[in-house]
């Protein structure tokens, strides 16, 4: 299999991810438990609400990584259409 084939299965791979019912529960549970958390500190935990700062943003930075294969994957794809096409 080429880099395109790849890059295809790659995608499909990213799309059961990001479509999968326990993923897309875990990712809104766990954002919004840390967001309350941060929302709930005190004025003085500033190193606290940082790390669950930090923490939000890198549950972000996975749910975009996927989102960024998929989407690579769907170019890749049309790019292939458009070969075979020719």
């Amino acid at each position: 299999m080429g880099k395109k084939g790849e890059e295809i299965a790659r995608a499909d791979q990213a799309k059961q991810i990001l479509e999968h019912p326990l993923y897309v529960e875990a990712l809104a549970t766990v954002k919004e438990a840390l967001v309350q958390y941060l929302l709930d500190t005190k004025v003085a935990e500033e190193v606290e609400r940082d790390r669950l700062y930090i923490t939000i943003k890198a549950l972000d930075l996975v749910n975009q990584h996927i989102t960024s294969v998929l989407e690579t994957g769907k170019l890749a794809e049309r790019e292939q259409e458009d070969f075979l096409t020719q």
